[in-house]
């Protein structure tokens, strides 16, 4: 019998959760130049991209979830931080990658 190294793998889901994060600002920030703020699902977000500006928003916003993600891995909440790397490819990056093919092609 294995034994599971739980810290390996919640190092890579740590990586793979702050590469998703660059990805969903990236492509938001693409989305967003190209088709206007109404486009942006997150009213949050939206309101702050409008007072800020595109850029400025999602750096803070992705900073943010980045330190949250960073404190999950440090104090070992690996299971949370899984499931946010999940929702955030499933609910951010994914859709964003669908309109990103269909228009830049």
């Amino acid at each position: 019998m294995t034994s599971v190294d739980t810290r390996k793998q919640g190092l890579i889901v740590l990586v793979i959760f702050l590469v998703t994060q660059v990805l969903d600002g990236s492509l938001t920030y693409w989305g967003v130049n190209r088709f206007g703020l109404g486009i942006e699902m997150n009213g949050w977000l939206a309101t702050t991209m409008q007072a800020f500006g595109a850029g400025a928003a999602l750096v803070g916003a992705k900073a943010l979830a980045c330190f949250c993600g960073l404190m999950l891995y440090a104090t070992s909440y690996l299971k949370p931080l899984t499931i946010a790397t999940g929702l955030c490819i499933g609910v951010a990056v994914g859709p964003w990658l669908f309109v990103f093919i269909e228009h830049a092609i």
